[in-house]
């Protein structure tokens, strides 16, 4: 199958070069053409490294080859960005289907792609872009949620050996939408250099993690959007955990592990422009539905301080600078 993708970050390189090694013909497309079309892209999984050759890649200016399908793994905030007649020439004219990642599911309406070229996904792991060509899978049970359809069925189904797994559904929008409010998360972790299972081991930073999951939670509430329960990574699972058992996230070890979220990878390599954006859009949604909200809001005030004074020294300062 020849596949593009669109937005080689840490998702898009790892999918491309894993696809690329069962035999598809992969082509990363980013806002710049590498000078070394023969490059090996190198991917760390949990029990193994794997290297991919071959892969070819364009700069997004550049015209769109033959393609069976185009995965767009561009962040929320990336393809919010993007202007309609940009992305018909990224995704080209075709009846080929366009699958998005993690993307806010209004986003392809917007862009004007047909319906029936639509697909989308969700991702539920962890990848870290060590360098261009090199990327970590930091999850132990990486899994993609899609919309119910034969051909990526076919295409996922090629990544089991690897220690995915892929779960069909009807629709995606409800797993996107729950998986939203768990990325409220990502910004206050970020912002303490941390991950969050150590960012949960402080009583401060279960605290502040309660207060921002249950304003999203009535957020989706008042806006009438559903939830569907995560078999990974699922909020609504981690916050009866803060709530019946606190005690149970007191013992994880203080050094954070590989598993650092897509903001704080950002932070450290000086470009935050991530930062602010989910929380942002939960700020937003609860606007339009006539909510206020109070500590969602208050991290917002505080995105931009870790470019200017650097990170928060722990969960109990940060909380402390928002109280």
């Amino acid at each position: 199958m020849k596949i593009s993708v669109i937005g080689p970050g840490a998702v898009g390189t790892m999918l491309g070069g894993l696809f690329q090694v069962k035999g598809h013909e992969v082509t990363l497309r980013g806002r710049k053409r590498a000078a070394d079309q023969g490059r090996i892209v190198r991917i760390v999984l949990p029990r193994q490294w794997i290297a991919a050759e071959g892969i070819q890649r364009q700069a997004a200016e550049d015209p769109i080859g033959d393609h069976d399908i185009v995965l767009v793994t561009l962040a929320r905030h990336h393809l919010h960005a993007v202007r309609r007649p940009d992305f018909a020439r990224l995704i080209g004219a075709g009846e080929e289907p366009v699958a998005f990642f993690n993307c806010d599911p209004a986003e392809p309406e917007r862009l004007a792609v047909p319906a029936d070229r639509t697909r989308l996904c969700l991702t539920l792991m962890t990848a870290v872009k060590l360098q261009d060509a090199d990327v970590e899978l930091a999850s132990e049970m990486p899994t993609i949620i899609h919309e119910k359809s034969p051909l990526l069925s076919r295409l996922f189904k090629d990544l089991a050996g690897f220690g995915f797994r892929a779960l069909a559904v009807d629709d995606v929008r409800p797993h996107l939408n729950s998986f939203l409010i768990s990325q409220l998360l990502f910004l206050p972790v970020a912002m303490c250099n941390t991950t969050l299972e150590c960012f949960l081991s402080a009583p401060e930073g279960r605290d502040l993690a309660q207060r921002m999951l249950s304003e999203g939670f009535l957020t989706m509430e008042r806006a009438g959007l559903p939830l569907a329960a995560l078999p990974v990574m699922d909020p609504g699972e981690l916050m009866q955990r803060l709530e019946k058992k606190p005690g149970s996230f007191a013992s994880a070890p203080s050094t954070p592990n590989r598993g650092y979220n897509t903001i704080l990878q950002s932070c450290l390599r000086g470009r935050p422009i991530e930062a602010a954006h989910l929380n942002r859009k939960i700020v937003d949604i609860a606007s339009s539905a006539g909510l206020h909200l109070t500590w969602n809001w208050r991290i917002l005030q505080k995105a931009g301080r870790v470019p200017g004074v650097g990170f928060y020294r722990s969960p109990a300062e940060l909380l402390q600078s928002l109280s």
